[in-house]
């Protein structure tokens, strides 16, 4: 009957599933914006410059590791913001050979702190925001970091179920997520 139940309801509780991946913050003025690589859509670059143009911050930082076609993820982020509407908006490339979040939060934390930055929007995936927050959070309690979800259109924790896509990003972020929780 509880098997059952379950079956009847998956609406309900699957969607908890895949929220609980999402942690945001409320979006404020900061000192810069930081773009965490790992994005091969544009979704969190042009949410950045979105928000960059809106006057949240003067500056979008775009980290970006190297491995595609001999170049770095954070040149080719910028190009493609700039072709799709943002020649306006200042970015900074961080072209670097970080392999994680926690990588580029050891990486460019210590570096905004030396640069005097007091607050961080950070722009990452929906469901990575949560996970991220707390990685960044961990290497520094200065600057102070706002996460902030860049729409993702491969994760809808509505009705994540529905999609393959959206299948493997929660599967993955909840794998990376307990292997965090656990010291891995």
């Amino acid at each position: 009957m509880l098997l059952a139940a379950a079956v009847l309801l998956h609406a309900q509780w699957l969607p908890l599933v895949a929220s609980f991946l999402v942690k945001t913050d409320p979006v404020e003025a900061a000192d810069a914006i930081f773009v965490l690589g790992g994005d091969h859509f544009g979704d969190r670059i042009t949410h950045a410059a979105l928000l960059a143009r809106q006057g949240f911050a003067p500056k979008v930082y775009v980290s970006g590791p190297a491995g595609v076609f001999d170049r770095f993820e954070s040149e080719l982020a910028i190009e493609f913001a700039e072709k799709h509407g943002f020649k306006d908006v200042s970015f900074v490339p961080l072209p670097n050979h970080c392999t994680s979040t926690r990588d580029e939060a050891e990486q460019y934390m210590p570096e905004f702190r030396r640069l005097g930055f007091k607050k961080v929007l950070v722009v990452t995936s929906n469901f990575h925001t949560r996970r991220a927050g707390k990685i960044l959070r961990a290497v520094a309690s200065d600057p102070t970091i706002v996460m902030v979800a860049a729409p993702t259109r491969e994760f809808h924790p509505e009705d994540w179920w529905r999609r393959r896509q959206d299948q493997k990003n929660l599967f993955l972020e909840w794998t990376k997520t307990l292997a965090a929780w656990i010291g891995l």
